[in-house]
């Protein structure tokens, strides 16, 4: 196990402890350390992309001028964020564009966020139905690791992301075509032979 990964545990173990709640530390401690075994990301990067997450949110949903009106995703995978969801007005849209360029060790933003009211509870549950069919067709999909991708599904369209082979991203969306239900996939990979 690595320092880094150590480090954490400690930090995870003393505060969780200080609160007398011992079951979070093994469920946070072996996702990240399962987490770790199979991404391509090193251990602090993962947790980089985690406080990223949680340091634009926290500025979103913590911004009165915003947080009542909107749905917002954020998702980052190796300091690239996918900002997704419904807003209703452009100015609104640019105000969370701005929190998200304002984090720390964000390398690029995507903003896919459309303008439209908020997106209802059937509509999240069909995108939540069409994320867990994607990932069972990158899992089944034996010319690559499944792991290796991070998926998002936002008004039926998914969002592939990860750090892989042109060949990887190809298949994977091949893969991905043959799910029904979506409308559309966009690509939005980091890719590690990006000189051939």
């Amino acid at each position: 196990m690595s320092r880094l990964i150590r480090s954490f545990f400690v930090i995870l173990i003393s505060t969780t402890l200080v609160s007398g709640c011992a079951a979070p530390v093994i469920v946070a401690g072996g996702a990240l350390a399962g987490a770790a075994v199979t991404d391509r990301r090193d251990a602090s990067t993962i947790i980089d992309d985690r406080s990223i997450v949680l340091k634009i949110e926290e500025k979103i949903y913590t911004d009165d001028r915003i947080r009542r009106h909107i749905h917002v995703n954020v998702t980052s995978y190796n300091g690239v964020v996918l900002l997704s969801g419904e807003i209703p007005t452009m100015e609104m849209r640019k105000i969370i564009v701005n929190h998200a360029q304002h984090v720390a060790k964000v390398k690029k933003i995507y903003n896919e966020t459309i303008i439209a009211p908020a997106s209802d509870f059937k509509s999240r549950r069909q995108d939540t139905w069409i994320t867990t069919k994607v990932k069972s067709a990158l899992l089944s999909e034996k010319n690559i690791n499944g792991l290796h991708f991070k998926v998002v599904t936002e008004n039926q369209i998914v969002y592939l992301m990860g750090l892989v082979s042109r060949t990887e991203g190809d298949i994977a969306a091949n893969a991905v075509r043959q799910v029904k239900g979506i409308k559309q996939i966009i690509k939005l990979f980091e890719y590690q032979d990006s000189n051939k």
